[in-house]
């Protein structure tokens, strides 16, 4: 097969063009966004209850859908402040991931007996409904009441 000058100019233009059309879409995605950065504190009134040997659980949930979280870190309670992030590799089920649900709310809860199921006694603080993917600064949640 003999190959022109002529055409091979015009399949390195066309591949130069496809490079940039791919290169571009994928930079504009706002759907490739794959985590998210938060900073949890405790609010001043709780800090009398703080154990910092109690377990603290950061994790998203669906604003709407099912109530098993999205992704999930702990961390132990006496490192608060802290800043962490959560992102889609931490889903507890593949097919449960932050990515499959734009809108979420974040929580964070401090348990005494370590266990991911809510008890009473747990200190709680969670935002509203946001949708993740279009944030530019880091969340901030403040866990400000109790169970």
């Amino acid at each position: 097969m003999k190959i022109s000058f002529a055409n091979s100019s015009k399949i390195f233009v066309y591949s130069i063009i496809l490079s940039f059309i791919l290169s571009t879409s994928v930079l504009s995605n706002n759907d490739t966004k794959k985590s998210v950065e938060l900073s949890v504190s405790l609010a001043p009134a709780l800090q009398n209850s703080l154990n910092p040997e109690h377990t603290l659980f950061i994790y998203a949930r669906a604003a709407q859908g099912p109530r098993m979280p999205l992704a999930i870190v702990s961390h132990k309670a006496g490192e608060l402040p802290l800043n962490t992030q959560l992102n889609a590799g931490m889903a507890m089920m593949p097919r449960m991931s932050l990515t499959k649900f734009p809108q979420v709310i974040f929580l964070a809860r401090i348990s005494a007996s370590g266990n991911a199921i809510t008890q009473p006694g747990d200190l709680l603080g969670e935002t509203d409904v946001l949708e993740w993917q279009k944030l530019d600064k880091p969340v901030s949640i403040i866990i400000n009441k109790q169970h």
